[in-house]
């Protein structure tokens, strides 16, 4: 199990099964070989990804009263109209990109199991089996969340199966790329932590050169492969958030169920979007390359002074790089760390207030039309 998780082959196995990223993995040479039977596969699976979320967004689209949930309200049942087409968007998004940048992503995932395999970790192995031991639970979760939700909420036969299929569908394929890219930025911080240990060992020349090509990878192609499919999901995430608790506020709380499905509706509805909130958290939260590119400073400043070139040399090293923090981000539009946390829940809680006003602003109206 150890060697299956430090090459990532399940992952590579469940991103190569929902057509993510298909690819022939070569574990003797540690290479990632794209065959013509593979490229047919991928173009084939995008294709029929792309398809079936139109035909979906389409019938939503053209038909939204079959989605309406007759316990919820207006501006409720509009919310989730506008979640399930987002969803659809965004899913035929992530296939298009990874699709047309298939050999980038392709090029800069076998450098990073390359990485792997030189700094071979048994933390980090036990890091990426916890990672997707943890993605198969929450999936488990938000299926049943989805499905005795949605059935108990009134919807009809074919809304109830799109949504699921939909719902489903999109966390298993956006949970998966967050919890790969965990894992990637555990390599690359695992990569720093062999590199700070040779300098602690007196090999300067090549733990400095070591860490330098994992900061520019960092900084280079991480950023611009895996920060461009963070947007979306990022940005899905954050819509979909406050759908739990508002749907909570606005039928367990006034009643909308029976005495015998109160209590059940209530764990249901407060649990609701809680997978997706903890993995987006665990994505933000991995932090390992910058606490492990901020120890370099500590090692060199230990390094005793010959008063030779080799002075010199650490001297200018501090200058010019130490202040270069490795900053993931979302393509450039928001930082990818702990820094972004506060901000998302900011922004959820305000979604949720003006969701409330909404719901508030149609009760006056009914209201007032009364009279």
């Amino acid at each position: 199990m150890s060697n299956v998780c430090r090459d990532l082959r399940l992952y590579l196995r469940l991103l190569h099964l929902l057509g993510l990223m298909c690819w022939h993995f070569d574990p003797d040479g540690c290479q990632l070989v794209s065959t013509p039977q593979k490229e047919r596969y991928a173009l084939v699976y995008a294709v029929f990804i792309l398809a079936t979320a139109t035909a979906c967004f389409t019938f939503a689209h053209l038909q939204p009263d079959r989605f309406h949930i007759p316990v919820y309200n207006r501006t409720g049942n509009f919310y989730e109209s506008v979640i399930f087409r987002s969803t659809c968007l965004v899913v035929m998004l992530l296939y298009v990109i990874l699709y047309v940048r298939r050999h980038r992503h392709r090029q800069l995932v076998q450098h990073l199991l390359r990485l792997n395999r030189r700094c071979v970790d048994r933390s980090t192995d036990r890091q990426f089996l916890n990672n997707l031991i943890l993605y198969g639970v929450l999936s488990a979760v938000c299926f049943g969340n989805y499905l005795y939700g949605y059935s108990r909420a009134g919807l009809a036969a074919i809304p109830l199966a799109l949504s699921m299929v939909v719902h489903i569908y999109a966390y298993l394929v956006l949970c998966l790329l967050l919890v790969f890219f965990v894992c990637l930025k555990q390599i690359m911080a695992a990569g720093l932590a062999y590199y700070n240990r040779q300098l602690g060992q007196g090999e300067l020349v090549a733990g400095l050169q070591g860490r330098q090509q994992i900061l520019a990878v960092c900084g280079g192609e991480l950023n611009e492969c895996f920060g461009l499919l963070m947007l979306p999901i990022v940005a899905l995430v954050l819509l979909m958030a406050p759908s739990g608790p508002f749907y909570l506020i606005s039928t367990v709380l006034e009643d909308m169920f029976a005495p015998n499905e109160w209590l059940t509706m209530l764990l249901i509805s407060s649990t609701w979007d809680t997978p997706w909130m903890i993995m987006l958290v665990l994505m933000l939260r991995t932090n390992g390359i910058t606490v492990e590119a901020n120890k370099t400073a500590k090692i060199l400043a230990k390094v005793p002074r010959t008063g030779t070139g080799l002075d010199r040399m650490i001297e200018k090293f501090l200058l010019k790089n130490l202040r270069q923090q490795p900053i993931l981000t979302a393509y450039g539009f928001f930082a990818l760390d702990k820094s972004t946390l506060f901000k998302l829940f900011t922004a959820i809680f305000t979604y949720m207030v003006i969701l409330v006003q909404f719901k508030e602003m149609e009760i006056t109206t009914k209201t007032t039309n009364k009279f």
